[in-house]
């Protein structure tokens, strides 16, 4: 019905049939079209467009293998570029077959990909494309006023998003001296410039303790939100000599519990994501935590195991399609369809790739083998799809790190800690909307 609202040829009511002419009239009534007026014809676009691939809001792209530091954690080991550069006539196909299905949006990821030469012809593709840019990637040495001088120029003015290990502990993990200079140097630069920046910080042994100054510093700089969490055991992070570094399930907790007071003690400096444990926005009357999303029976075989998925997908250097970008490196990478083989319309088409993205809560709680009968079904789905291909427990397999979360009380241990803090947080700012929580809203808060 839409697309025959062209705005060029008359629809005859009379002659639609009885369930059509409801249709009609209900997207007249709802404002969703009207009747042209004398002359009035749509712009292009203002036409209804049809796509041969299912619908997916934006796609995570790796532009490039490649990187300029040499980060023992990386989980691609960009260093050795394991992934490859794609080259400018692979990098026109991707646009092109972006366009071609409908997807109209992009985070701009590496490797870095200000590495690449290129990067503001790239930026040129997509916007010949109308494809607009939701994110940069990068760790920020290559940011400068020509960079951004170029975006301007061309219309773009996007989100950036940086790393940053720990105010002193940056360099030990990039693995390059002056990588926290320059990182500090670019975050100042993108706020000066009102782009707004959130960062990343990967824990570890050796910077766990600077997670408080960290974040006021964040947040003196104009950092809008920051995700925390200990680094991925793939890629350079896997070597048995920096074994010693990683933080255990319980370390990686009960530094969560330790600083959940002192961030709201800080009034909340900023936006802020404690791996799936815990989460905050300034000003919102509740917080609340990403393991804990309980779906009913009744809902589960259509409900999302991750809505993330449904909406996104990455796109490797090589080529390679996933469903996000973390399970680029695990055992099961090899099983993805790669785009420079088989067409993105066919992967985002009715396909295997496409059920692994919206597989439902129901497909984990009987493909898992423990989530049906788990004590704790009604609190996790299953967990991320992605924990779980990184502890080779399949695709859909329980996600052990939801697992420990639950079994060892991290929901009701960092409700305890929170309580007191947030509670006088609360009464020192005035919740957005004018209205304090009740006693109701703060026993509910997670």
């Amino acid at each position: 019905m839409l697309m025959r609202c062209d705005g060029a040829h008359d629809i005859e009511r009379d002659c639609l049939g009885e369930d059509e002419q409801q249709l009609l009239d209900s997207l007249l009534e709802e404002g969703i079209i009207r009747r042209a007026r004398f002359g009035e014809y749509l712009a292009p676009d203002q036409e209804y467009k049809t796509y041969p691939a299912q619908y997916k809001r934006e796609a995570h792209w790796s532009i490039t293998g490649a990187c300029n530091l040499r980060c023992r954690h990386c989980f691609m080991s960009a260093p050795s570029a394991k992934h490859g550069v794609p080259s400018k006539e692979q990098i026109v196909s991707i646009a092109d077959q972006l366009a071609e299905c409908g997807v109209f949006q992009v985070g701009i990821t590496g490797g870095e990909p200000l590495t690449r030469k290129d990067f503001l012809d790239i930026v040129d593709m997509l916007n010949e494309r109308e494809i607009g840019i939701d994110c940069i990637y990068t760790n920020g040495w290559l940011v400068d006023e020509e960079l951004l001088d170029g975006l301007e120029k061309r219309g773009a003015h996007p989100p950036f998003q940086l790393s940053f290990d720990g105010v002193g502990c940056h360099d030990f993990l990039r693995g390059v001296p002056g990588a926290e200079e320059h990182a500090l140097s670019a975050i100042r630069l993108l706020c000066r410039r009102e782009h707004q920046v959130s960062v990343s910080m990967c824990l570890h042994r050796g910077n766990r303790h600077t997670l408080r100054e960290t974040v006021k510093c964040m947040a003196s700089l104009g950092v809008s939100s920051m995700k925390v969490s200990a680094a991925f055991e793939l890629g350079e992070w896997a070597h048995p000599e920096l074994a010693d570094l990683r933080l255990s399930p319980e370390e990686e907790l009960q530094l969560y519990l330790d600083y959940i007071p002192q961030y709201f003690d800080d009034d909340a400096p900023l936006a802020i994501t404690l791996s799936g444990a815990f989460r905050y926005s300034p000003g919102r009357d509740a917080w609340d935590s990403f393991s804990i999303k309980g779906c009913p029976a009744e809902a589960e075989k259509c409900t999302p195991s991750c809505g993330v998925l449904v909406d996104c997908f990455y796109i490797g250097a090589e080529g390679m399609v996933c469903p996000c970008m973390g399970m680029a490196d695990t055992a099961y990478a090899p099983s993805f369809p790669n785009l420079f083989e088989t067409p993105l319309k066919d992967i985002l088409g009715d396909s295997e790739f496409d059920h692994l993205c919206r597989a439902s809560v129901s497909d984990v709680r009987d493909g898992s083998g423990k989530c049906r009968d788990c004590e704790f079904i009604d609190r996790c789905n299953g967990g991320c799809r992605n924990s779980a291909l990184m502890a080779g427990e399949g695709y859909y397999g329980a996600d052990p790190e939801a697992c420990w979360f639950f079994e060892h009380d991290g929901d009701k241990r960092i409700a305890q800690v929170a309580k007191e803090s947030f509670e006088a947080y609360l009464r020192r700012n005035q919740p957005q909307g004018g209205q304090a929580a009740t006693e109701d809203d703060l026993k509910d808060c997670i």
